[in-house]
């Protein structure tokens, strides 16, 4: 059957659950890295943006519509308004939007198109953590204490992304996490998800 850019219950319902499972993911992985502040500050995104990957692969090649990326961006900005960071909503519809670009022409059915769309959406969540610091820094200091950051947890993040060594190095590491994430998610669909009739 010819696939429509028509979007279907089914196709909410399946961007729904998948997005809802991505943030699971990424919350999980901010819980068990805060044991330790650098593997929090510094590698954490990394890992997010790997394990996350195939979830996003099998979600775009499933639903197999247009905007699927920037549902999933939008979701995620909504997700870090209702946290108080009402400007990540606006950036990560931005990131949406670049992503959507790269995916415009059946980017879904190429490998090597959603490749480059987690990619750059993996360098570009960075801005989680670099925003709050560029633009907010007061209001970020204020808030993770009233929500009950110790204050030498704040120091140690400033410390991170403030040194143009160590942000080089956490923006490198998160776009290689991403990357090699996408690399095993094409083998992933290829591999198990089609032939299992999952796509």
């Amino acid at each position: 059957m010819k696939k429509t850019n028509k979007w279907s219950v089914r196709d909410v319902i399946t961007t729904a659950l998948l997005t809802t499972l991505l943030v699971v993911i990424q919350l999980a992985v901010n819980m068990i890295c805060m044991v330790n502040d650098f593997v929090s500050m510094v590698l954490s995104v990394g890992i997010t943006m790997f394990l996350c990957a195939p979830v996003y692969f099998l979600m775009v090649s499933r639903v197999h519509k247009r905007f699927v990326t920037l549902a999933y961006m939008t979701i995620l900005g909504f997700i870090f308004l209702a946290m108080g960071n009402w400007y990540l909503l606006p950036y990560y519809m931005a990131v949406g939007v670049i992503c959507e670009i790269i995916l415009w022409n059946n980017g879904w059915e190429s490998k090597k198109k959603l490749t480059a769309a987690w990619t750059i959406s993996s360098l570009l969540y960075n801005g989680v953590n670099l925003l709050p610091l560029w633009f907010f820094r007061d209001t970020y200091e204020s808030f993770a204490l009233s929500a009950g950051m110790e204050q030498s947890y704040i120091d140690s993040f400033v410390r991170y992304y403030s040194s143009s060594v160590w942000l080089v190095f956490i923006i490198l590491f998160t776009t290689i996490c991403g990357f090699a994430g996408s690399l095993v998610s094409g083998k992933l669909i290829q591999k198990h998800f089609k032939k299992a009739g999952v796509l």
